[in-house]
C-alpha cells in the first residue's frame, strides 16, 4: 500500500510538470489563464470575463477604421487607449482579404462596416456563422443574413445588394465612411447614379433619409464623415436618377436575419465548432463548406465563446508552427472550448493572425517569423469608467 501511495504522488508530480497552468487576475471578473503542456507541446491562453460582474461590454473594431484597411491588434488596442478607453483585451477576429476586408459582415458600434448576403471567402458560398453582441450586453451565435430594402417616392421597392465592398452589376449600394473618402470606382461600361442620403430619423431596423446632393453619373463620389451614398448602375442607375430630387425624403430597411434590431458589435469567423455545449465538427468535418484538410490539420487558432447564459464570455488563442507548441486541429479545438465552460463557441481567424492582448500587451506567441500580423478587425474588451 505504501508503494501504491509513492507511486501515485511520482504520477501527480509528472503530470504537474507535462502541465503548467497558471491563472491571474487581471481586473474584478477577468482571469487570464496560462497553460504549457510539455507532453502535447502546446501554449494556450485563455481570458474569461465575467460580463456582469464589471461594467464591460465587447465591441468590434475595424483596423484604422476603414473597410481595406490592416492593422495590428495591438495597434488597434493602443489607438483605443490612447483615444481614452480603457482597453482590457484584444482578439484578433474575422478572416480578411490581403486588402484587409473582412469577408463577413461586420457591425462597430451600431454601424454596419460591411453587409453581404453571402460570405466573400473564396473557398465557399455559405453563409459563415458571427458573433453578435447587443446594447444590453447578450451575445448572439448565427448564420446573420444581411437584407435591405429602398423605398422609391413612386412606391416601388427595390433590394440593396450591399453594404460597402464593390457592387455587383445591376445592383443598389449603400456606402458610409468606414468605404473611405469615396465610392469605389467602376468599370468604364456601366452606368451609375449615386447621391448623398443625410440621416432623417430612424425606426427600429427602417431609417429615413433627405437626398442632400445633386446627382453625379459615376462613380468616385465623395462620402461625408456622418453621411451616406447610394449607388445604382446599370439598369437601376436610370430608375434612381428618374426618381429622385434633392429634398426628397427616402427610407432604407437595413437589418439582419435572424432580425435582432439592438445589436451593437458584430463579426464573423468561420465555423462555428460548439453549439449547446457539443462539438459541431466532430460530426461534420465540412462544417460551414470548410476543406477537411482544414479542419484536421494542426495550425494555430484563435477562438471566441460564451456561457449558457451568456453572462461569461471567453477568448481563447492557441499557439502553433512553433517548436514550443504545435497548434490544434478543429476538432481538438473544440473539444478544448468545451473542457474550458463554452456553450456556443466560433473559430475566427488562426494561423499567423492569431494575437491575444491584454492590458496592452501580446500574451501570445505569433507564428509569423516577422512577428505579430497585421489584421482586418478585432474584437476588443473595454470597462467603462
Amino acid at each position: 500500500m505504501k508503494n501504491f501511495i509513492i507511486l501515485l504522488c511520482l504520477l501527480f508530480t509528472i503530470s504537474n510538470a507535462q502541465k503548467k497552468i497558471d491563472e491571474k487576475i487581471v481586473f474584478p471578473g477577468v482571469v487570464h489563464k496560462t497553460i504549457i503542456n510539455s507532453t502535447d507541446t502546446l501554449m494556450i491562453n485563455v481570458l474569461k470575463v465575467n460580463l456582469s460582474q464589471g461594467r464591460y461590454y465587447l465591441s468590434s473594431v475595424k483596423a484604422k477604421n476603414l473597410l481595406n484597411e490592416r492593422e495590428k491588434t495591438s495597434d488597434i488596442s493602443k489607438a483605443l487607449s490612447d483615444s481614452g478607453y480603457q482597453v482590457i483585451a484584444a482578439l484578433n477576429a474575422d478572416f480578411f482579404e490581403q486588402d484587409g476586408e473582412v469577408i463577413n459582415n461586420m457591425i462597430s458600434e451600431g454601424k454596419f462596416v460591411k453587409a453581404v448576403k453571402f460570405t466573400d471567402s473564396p473557398f465557399n458560398t455559405f453563409v459563415n456563422s458571427q458573433l453578435a453582441i447587443t446594447y444590453d450586453n447578450k451575445l448572439l451565435l448565427e448564420q446573420f443574413v444581411f437584407s435591405g430594402n429602398v423605398f422609391f417616392p413612386d412606391g416601388t421597392i427595390e433590394e440593396i445588394r450591399r453594404i460597402n465592398s464593390k457592387a455587383d452589376s445591376n445592383s443598389i449600394t449603400i456606402y458610409n465612411s468606414f468605404q473611405g473618402n469615396y465610392t469605389p470606382v467602376v468599370p468604364e461600361t456601366w452606368a451609375v447614379s449615386e447621391v448623398l442620403l443625410i440621416p432623417a430619423g430612424q425606426s427600429a431596423d427602417t431609417t429615413f433619409f433627405t437626398i442632400g446632393d445633386s446627382l453625379k453619373q459615376a462613380g468616385h463620389t465623395e462620402i461625408p464623415n456622418d453621411g451616406f451614398i447610394i449607388s445604382a448602375n446599370n439598369k437601376y442607375a436610370y430608375y434612381l436618377s428618374r426618381e429622385f430630387e434633392i429634398g426628397d425624403t427616402i427610407k432604407l430597411l437595413l437589418k439582419l436575419n435572424p432580425n435582432f434590431t439592438n445589436i451593437r458589435s458584430l463579426t464573423g469567423g468561420w465555423p462555428q465548432l460548439v453549439k449547446d455545449g457539443k462539438s459541431l465538427i466532430k460530426s461534420n468535418l465540412n462544417i460551414e463548406g470548410v476543406i477537411q484538410r482544414f479542419s484536421e490539420n494542426r495550425h494555430p487558432r484563435t477562438g471566441v465563446g460564451f456561457s449558457k447564459d451568456s453572462t461569461t464570455v471567453y477568448f481563447i488563442t492557441v499557439d502553433g508552427r512553433q517548436q514550443m507548441s504545435r497548434g490544434m486541429s478543429l476538432l481538438e479545438f473544440a473539444d478544448l472550448m468545451i473542457d474550458e465552460g463554452i456553450y456556443q463557441g466560433l473559430n475566427l481567424d488562426g494561423g499567423g493572425s492569431t494575437t491575444m492582448i491584454i492590458n496592452n500587451k501580446v500574451v501570445n506567441s505569433p507564428s509569423d517569423n516577422t512577428g505579430e500580423r497585421a489584421v482586418g478587425n478585432c474584437l476588443v474588451l473595454i470597462r467603462e469608467e
